[in-house]
């Protein structure tokens, strides 16, 4: 019975990491069977992968091809380590404290000097975003990220 259980839940998505290449985003677009648009200015460019259930991944690549930042709105949860790269630690010890807080929260956000992680999980929906500061290409306020 939790053999069939756990074959009905859908996939864990996994994303590219903050910091990987621009090629990693194929392989995302793949393993969803996603529509796969691409929005390019002169400093990033913003890779939105649409699934078939509706879920969106936009991966946004720097002028050098490099993930600097990732925002998502799904159905199943994101696989932040994959998301996270080198990176995940540092927020694991934050997540971890935060959880060890009473009461339901659905909304969590991790700040540091380089790392910023928002996530958000209400009825099944997940939604959020992560950046590094230190890849943002100049000029581009971060409050931006997610909204595109």
């Amino acid at each position: 019975m939790i053999a069939a259980t756990v074959l009905l839940l859908p996939p864990v998505l996994a994303m590219a990491s903050l910091g990987e290449t621009e090629n990693s985003i194929s392989i995302d677009r793949m393993r969803m069977g996603a529509r796969h648009q691409i929005e390019v200015n002169a400093k990033y460019s913003v890779h939105d992968l649409q699934g078939v259930d509706g879920s969106h991944l936009r991966q946004y690549v720097a002028a050098n091809g490099v993930v600097f930042a990732v925002a998502w709105n799904t159905l199943s949860k994101p696989d932040l380590s994959a998301v996270l790269g080198a990176s995940y630690p540092t927020y694991t010890t934050s997540a971890q404290a935060a959880a060890r807080r009473p009461g339901i929260q659905r909304r969590f956000r991790h700040e540091d000097l380089d790392l910023v992680v928002q996530s958000t999980a209400h009825l099944n929906v997940f939604s959020g975003f992560a950046f590094r500061r230190s890849m943002l290409p100049a000029g581009l306020n971060p409050d931006r990220i997610g909204l595109e």
